[in-house]
């Protein structure tokens, strides 16, 4: 029965890599809601609580065009420094032209450049442009910015928020402010858009805000195993779509709306609309060859009287899917930390790993302690399912005589084995429970040491220098399939499941021996390209259960 439950495993994982790798990719899916509320100002709760007349959603064809910040305008631009990132605001359209990560490099090399989450700054298509839909002559997407800020602004830890203001105007017509707050001790920035009415005569218009998105590596670069995409989260459900889904037909998204992103694995860029309502959200694809994307905050149409003036609020999440940053940030972000199925398991042993790193500084050593961890809680029940099976062994001739005898009426066996497993107290299912008890840790595992951005770039010993990646020891030629390296910690786990299989207790079937001792094989295979730090810990699994299996085996 063990032996039926490890190929029903393998099959198990199997399918698990079929859809991470065909269908995950491929289609959207939605996750079931986070228990935590969304964080919202109290003047907001009661925008949100008032009755809103549907949308009407718009045709792409009267979003804003898109608009290239021009090459001379990218001179002048203001710097915010703090102790995580480092942005730029350009003057044309007061728009962010660059936002980077101090703490996240491009690759494991410790002198490569910062990440980037604007790729798009190479072709001038930068985020927070601005639009009045029924005055494209006034240019606000590409017209100068004003501040009164220096031209570089730093934030330690400690400081209080810092508020930058930029303004432009069309005399005697509009004047419109963009005031961003930053925070120096996370990811998230405030962004307030004032428009004011400058003339004699009401101004009725719409306002447009595009973000531009596209993958955050080169094309023909990107992971298989990493893509890119657009999130959307609505009402605590987040649907991704790739830029196929946007391609196919014009879609948009309208209030509720928790947020709306763009998100590989480790990285997100997140628009939060504050608003309670009033507002539609519209992608658009730019160029399919590069998976550019155009985003548009749309408002509903408004009219501001002579002399005064509206405001609307957005908060943005440039950053990696920290969990205790995504927290702080609020709205539901927390949600673009996917773990898949077992995503409650998958973020207590996160919580469990970083508290670990805190004491050894290594995320390889702690993955050892969090699987011994693992091992001591599952002792009891591994146990019991050892010594089932070794029961089951010495039943096996017993059992081969009743095959023997009633091959012919399969009706008779089954009732003579079991009358056989009560004279002798074995359940014939206590060697495979204990098994199926684990694949749930194992699949929350899988998700958390593939997906969690603490462990990029992180190394372990030797040439494992990032338990992101698949290990590689560079041995200075190609090798088909694995490129210039071979995959030593990965060989090193597949021979120590061969030796726990040579000694688990086996059926007497010849055929299905050979069968399970091609199990090692299978499951080298498939952890090949499996980030280093999921192999490691099924390294370790295996040598504990090899002493585990040792243990039972000398007492019997």
């Amino acid at each position: 029965m063990e032996k039926r439950t490890i190929i029903a495993f393998v099959l198990a994982l199997f399918v698990l890599l079929l859809w991470e790798t065909l269908v995950s990719s491929k289609y959207s899916w939605f996750r079931p809601s986070d228990t935590q509320p969304v964080k919202t100002a109290p003047a907001e709760e009661k925008v949100a609580q008032q009755s809103l007349p549907p949308i009407k959603p718009v045709p792409p064809g009267v979003l804003p065009d898109a608009h290239a910040a021009p090459a001379e305008a990218l001179q002048q631009n203001w710097t915010i420094e703090t102790p995580f990132y480092q942005t730029q605001i350009v003057s044309s359209g007061a728009r962010l032209r660059s936002f980077k990560l101090d703490k996240y490099r491009v690759n494991v090399d410790p002198n490569s450049a910062s990440t980037e989450l604007i790729p798009t700054q190479g072709s001038g298509y930068l985020p927070l442009q601005l639009d009045l839909k029924d005055h494209p002559e006034w240019e606000f997407a590409t017209r100068p910015f004003q501040s009164s800020a220096p031209q570089s602004t730093p934030l330690n830890l400690g400081n209080t928020e810092q508020k930058v203001d930029f303004w432009s105007e069309i005399p005697g017509q509009v004047k419109i402010t963009k005031t961003f707050s930053f925070h120096p001790d996370a990811y998230f920035t405030d962004v307030t858009i004032e428009l004011q009415n400058l003339g004699t005569e009401p101004l009725a218009d719409q306002l447009g805000i595009s973000f531009y998105f596209q993958p955050f590596a080169a094309v023909g670069q990107e992971d298989s195993y990493n893509k890119s995409r657009m999130a959307v989260c609505q009402n605590g459900s987040v649907k991704e779509l790739d830029s196929k889904d946007i391609a196919k037909k014009p879609m948009s998204f309208t209030p509720p709306l928790n947020w709306i992103g763009y998100e590989n694995n480790y990285f997100l860029q997140a628009v939060v609309p504050v608003e309670g309502g009033g507002y539609q959200i519209v992608p658009k694809l730019l160029d399919d060859t590069t998976g550019l994307l155009q985003v548009v905050y749309l408002t509903e149409p408004f009219q501001i009287q002579s002399g005064q003036q509206k405001s609307f609020k957005l908060r943005l999440y440039f950053g990696p899917k920290e969990l205790s940053q995504l927290n702080a940030a609020g709205y539901d972000l927390a949600r673009a930390a996917d773990y898949g199925w077992f995503d409650f398991l998958a973020r207590p042993l996160l919580y469990v790993l970083k508290w670990f790193y805190k004491y050894t500084h290594n995320y390889g050593v702690a993955i050892i302690l969090l699987t011994v961890v693992i091992k001591i809680l599952f002792w009891p029940l591994t146990h019991k399912s050892y010594k089932s099976m070794q029961a089951m062994k010495k039943l096996q001739p017993k059992m081969a005589k009743l095959r023997e005898k009633h091959k012919d009426n399969r009706e008779k066996l089954n009732e003579e084995m079991m009358a056989l497993y009560r004279a002798h107290k074995v359940n014939p299912l206590g060697g495979c429970l204990p098994m199926v008890l684990q694949i749930p840790v194992f699949f929350a595992l899988y998700r958390m040491l593939y997906s969690s951005v603490d462990l990029l770039h992180q190394p372990f010993v030797l040439w494992i220098n990032d338990l992101t990646a698949p290990d590689r020891l560079d041995i200075g030629f190609q090798l088909p399939y694995l490129g210039a390296g071979l995959p030593v910690l990965t060989l090193l786990m597949g021979a120590s499941m061969f030796i726990q299989q040579k000694m688990t207790p086996t059926t007497g079937d010849p055929r299905q021996e050979k069968m399970m001792l091609m199990m090692p094989v299978v499951f080298t295979v498939f952890f090949i390209n499996f980030p280093s730090g999921l192999v490691l810990y099924w390294l370790v699994n295996n040598v504990l259960s090899i002493v585990q299996q040792y243990l039972v085996n000398r007492q019997a």
